[in-house]
C-alpha cells in the first residue's frame, strides 16, 4: 500500500526546484516507490567545506528538501 496521496511525478518535483536552494545545490529527485522518495545532491565546490569535505549544512538542506517534499505529498491539502 502506498503512502502517497497520489503517485509523485519526478519530473514535476524536479521542476519545482527551479529558483530554490535545491536548484543551486543541484538536488534531484531520483526515485519513488510506495514508501519512499529518493533524491541526490552534487558533492562539489558548492557543497564542500574549505577542507574539501561535504558541509553538514548541505546535508541538512538535502534532508529537509526530501523530508518536506515527502510530507507534503502524503497530506490532504484540502483539509
Amino acid at each position: 500500500m502506498s503512502v502517497w496521496r497520489s503517485p509523485p511525478d519526478l519530473d514535476a518535483l524536479n521542476a519545482k526546484q527551479k529558483n530554490t536552494i535545491g536548484e543551486v545545490l543541484d538536488i534531484r529527485f531520483e526515485a519513488v516507490d510506495d514508501l519512499s522518495l529518493t533524491a541526490s545532491m552534487a558533492v562539489d565546490e558548492r557543497t564542500h567545506q574549505p577542507y574539501g569535505l561535504l558541509h553538514g549544512g548541505a546535508s541538512v538542506v538535502l534532508a529537509e528538501t526530501v523530508g518536506s517534499t515527502a510530507s507534503y505529498l502524503v497530506i490532504d491539502t484540502d483539509r
